[in-house]
């Protein structure tokens, strides 16, 4: 589940109109704002300001912050190049952060903050590391070369669900309790905590993990319009488990039997224009008695796309990766695209999805 703070949320779309974006600067960028009760500084390269003075920073660690002018107490630009900060300062900056009850270890892409055992914090980061090889691999295969992450990946695995819930309810509000794990597009940070269930614990690894790599190698641009279909139906593609593997997960692309069962159930209440409804708009996934048709028929035509069509399907991937900040596409801009790059109409493409579903149950 990708995940983004309510105020966040709130604040974009009430701001859309108001902000521009700003060229690329060389420069970098250091602000003091309030965030809550606490004051904070960050420094790094502006995304896009708003003409009353509000900005999005994508500061030094990858976190991007959205600030309205009321809550902007200094700033000052300077001319020095901007550099991320290497994983080395990423771990010691974590460890600051955290706090006691805390440990903080790199691994060849990673850092990672736990507090729970040591040993299943590195069965985590073993998950971690086989998906980041894999996913490259995958995307080369398919003739997209992807840039490397910018930014140092950065995941906290915690003990257990109180200590889970006690994170993310300062990160993601109420949602803490109806969601296992997550990856959030401020903080650029994937949280989970170790559930008992280990097939559920390493789908929901492999999920909120694929979207972090997806969000930090060009594919897909944070706080852009991507479209939720595309999104999760990427995330459910990948995570997929194997119960023949030690580590439960290995192959990419298998069948997900959850989300096909799901398909199948959902089957018989599936309106006409339900393709249409999936692409223009995100509504199903806000819409408790629709959601989880809508992630099935995500990972359906997110399969069937990708499966059949790959070199089109690359194709979208590509000019949705090129989405601008804060830049918010009509229904019809969004089915627009989608009819470009595949070359057939929506009632051409259902057609063909439902015909290739019915083989695959």
């Amino acid at each position: 589940m990708l995940l983004t703070k309510p105020r966040l949320v709130l604040l974009l779309a009430g701001c859309l109109t108001f902000f521009v974006s700003c060229p690329t600067v060389s420069g970098v960028e250091t602000i003091k704002f309030r965030t809550g009760d606490q004051e904070r500084i960050a420094s790094g390269e502006i995304l896009v300001e708003a003409q009353d003075g509000g900005v999005m920073l994508q500061a030094d660690d990858g976190q991007i912050w959205t600030l309205q002018p009321e809550a902007i107490i200094a700033r000052k630009s300077d001319e020095r190049p901007f550099q991320p900060i290497s994983p080395e300062e990423m771990q010691v900056r974590l460890k600051n952060e955290l706090g006691s009850g805390f440990e903080v270890f790199r691994t060849q892409h990673y850092v990672i903050g736990y507090n729970s055992s040591e040993a299943y914090a590195k069965q985590v980061a073993a998950l971690f590391e086989q998906l980041y090889r894999s996913f490259f691999v995958f995307w080369k295969n398919q003739r997209w070369d992807l840039p490397e992450p910018k930014y140092p990946l950065v995941a906290v695995v915690l003990r257990d669900h109180d200590s889970f819930l006690s994170y993310a309810t300062r990160d993601i509000g109420d949602t803490a309790k109806s969601v296992i794990g997550y990856y959030h597009l401020g903080s650029n940070r994937m949280i989970t905590f170790n559930v008992p269930d280990w097939e559920r614990n390493v789908a929901t690894i492999i999920h909120e993990a694929t979207h972090q790599l997806a969000y930090n190698c060009g594919m897909q641009r944070r706080f852009a319009d991507n479209p939720m279909w595309v999104s999760e139906g990427l995330a459910m593609f990948f995570e997929t488990p194997d119960r023949r593997n030690p580590r439960n997960w290995r192959a990419i692309g298998s069948v997900n039997q959850v989300n096909l069962r799901r398909w199948i159930q959902a089957y018989p209440r599936r309106s006409n224009d339900s393709l249409v409804s999936l692409l223009s708009d995100d509504m199903r996934f806000r819409n408790a008695g629709e959601a989880t048709a809508a992630y099935a028929e995500s990972w359906a035509l997110t399969y069937f796309l990708i499966k059949t069509k790959r070199k089109e399907y690359v194709k979208y991937m590509r000019l949705l990766s090129e989405g601008k900040y804060l830049a918010e596409k009509t229904k019809r801009q969004r089915i627009d695209d989608f009819e470009e790059c595949f070359d057939m109409t929506l009632e051409q493409t259902d057609r063909a999805f439902l015909a290739y579903m019915r083989r695959l149950r």
